[in-house]
């Protein structure tokens, strides 16, 4: 596990920049943290890194959003998925979320979590913790057997 401080929103996307460097087709990244922990501004740097070129924001009531990427390590499509409206395991998995990123995607899922039984044991894990109005920590687990990832204590 490896830390990034973020002093402000800029700095949570650019962290987000930084892990989207290391994705490949199949990731889930599943983003813990209390509400306004900044999940999403740090969606927003994956989805820019990866060639997103719509608005990104909060699939809180659409539970997943698809996003069309536009880059050159064969990822077509980013799915932000919000957790935080589902009750149960079942609900969570009948998203299939896990199918989704068999291709050629990967998956965000705040509030990923609540699903923890759904992602086994490889997936990224980034966990947000509110230091003060503007200052979060991030924690980074990457998947048993991935190279840490450079630039990430930017």
């Amino acid at each position: 596990m490896s830390a990034r401080r973020c002093a402000n929103p800029a700095d949570t996307v650019a962290a987000g920049r930084a892990l989207a460097a290391w994705l490949v087709p199949g990731d889930v990244v599943v983003l813990t943290g209390p509400l306004g922990a900044g999940k999403t501004v740090f969606s927003t740097g994956v989805a820019a890194a990866l060639g997103v070129r719509e608005r990104v924001t909060s699939p809180t009531f659409t539970l997943v959003r698809p996003h069309a990427c536009a880059n050159d390590r064969g990822i077509v499509t980013l799915y932000h998925a919000d957790l935080y409206r589902v009750e149960s395991l079942d609900e969570a998995a009948d998203l299939a979320l896990g199918e989704l990123v068999e291709e050629s995607a990967v998956a965000l899922i705040e509030w990923g979590e609540r699903a923890e039984a759904l992602w086994g044991p490889d997936h990224w894990e980034v966990r947000f913790t509110i230091e003060d109005d503007d200052v979060r920590e991030l924690a980074l687990t990457a998947p048993p057997g991935r190279a840490p990832v450079t630039g990430w204590a930017a």
